[in-house]
């Protein structure tokens, strides 16, 4: 009874929602992981330091999908200010999932236990947000590649006790701080067909062997942890789904917001399987751009445009333009990969 109680109140909101949520996308705020990452990483690794409060980084196309990341282009294609707190290789949460990162001796700055907070400190250096109102700004949050792979559930790393359903509920508690802090307009991006990357994808399935990412994957049955990678994300993806009704909707845990859905993960299976209406011919949905082994690393001689993948797990700068093509069209309420509820 509770779940036909969610999908009819669902069903009935995202009836009403044709128009847009926002009055004019002036100011766009991101959150989290190197599918997002404009350049905090960078600025990490060059001083071994967090970027200070209250600075916003430069534009920057030497991204870990190389070249401008999705936001950027979102940003550049709408005249909109972006504000990226994303960083490359973090996590939701630390008490869910974390690795470490040996330039600031700790743990890769996650989305609870950094992102957010910082933007809430950036929030009190005056000018740095001259026009941020609740009609005018979205806040987009893009997560879930480092939690459920090799580096969380899929390597057996997640904090004790922790579950897939914790690291889901992660993300609704990272949309409770930044609805606290004035936030309106929620996008939640789902997670893509990880199980098709190269990383992921089995070595009988066009998959590479030992990479950058991942040194050991040909110790493992690669059959296996490609089966197990594609239930960890069908898992999340069908709880964001059912989750974001039923928060905003039934729990009314954040009133007055809109929180739309945008399922980045159909939309790759789709350019996938038309490849040549969307990328450079000769077109190559299997393999990367770029890539490192045990032979070494490498890169195509053919352009980057060819390719979904820029490396072995980071989709390309040209799947990242269908990605900020859609960001804008879901926004306008013209995508059919995307769903606002309000």
């Amino acid at each position: 009874m509770l779940l036909l109680l969610i999908y009819a109140t669902a069903a009935a909101s995202a009836a009403t929602a044709s128009t847009p949520g926002l009055r004019k996308l002036s100011n766009l705020v991101t959150f989290g992981d190197s599918y997002t990452d404009e350049g905090r990483l960078n600025y990490i690794f060059s001083h071994n330091a967090l970027p200070p409060p209250g600075e916003l980084l430069p534009v920057n196309n030497a991204t870990s999908v190389g070249g401008y990341a999705w936001p950027r282009l979102v940003a550049q294609k709408t005249g909109a200010k972006l504000y990226d707190y994303a960083v490359a290789g973090g996590m939701c949460s630390d008490s869910v999932t974390q690795h470490f990162l040996s330039n600031i001796n700790g743990p890769f700055p996650s989305i609870l236990d950094y992102e957010v907070p910082a933007f809430r400190t950036d929030l009190g250096y005056r000018g740095l947000y001259p026009d941020r109102r609740p009609d005018n700004t979205a806040y987009a949050l893009w997560i879930g590649t480092n939690d459920l792979g090799i580096d969380g559930f899929l390597g057996d790393k997640q904090v004790r006790g922790a579950t897939i359903p914790d690291f889901v509920e992660c993300v609704w508690k990272a949309l409770d701080g930044v609805y606290r802090l004035g936030g309106r307009h929620f996008v939640l991006l789902n997670v893509l067909p990880l199980q098709l990357s190269p990383m992921y994808a089995s070595v009988d399935n066009g998959g590479t062997g030992n990479n950058e990412y991942w040194g050991n994957k040909a110790t493992y049955n690669t059959t296996e942890t490609q089966d197990r990678m594609e239930q960890y994300l069908s898992s999340a993806n069908s709880m964001f789904a059912t989750g974001a009704p039923y928060n905003l909707l039934v729990k009314r845990r954040w009133p007055g917001a809109t929180v739309s859905l945008l399922d980045v993960h159909s939309l790759l299976l789709d350019l996938r399987a038309d490849p040549t209406r969307y990328y450079t011919e000769p077109v190559n949905i299997t393999g990367s751009w770029r890539g490192c082994g045990d032979a070494g690393c490498w890169q195509s001689t053919n352009p980057q445009s060819s390719f979904v993948w820029y490396d072995e797990v980071h989709p390309s700068e040209r799947t990242c333009e269908h990605v900020a093509d859609e960001f804008i069209k879901l926004l306008d309420g013209r995508s059919r990969y995307g769903v606002t509820y309000r």
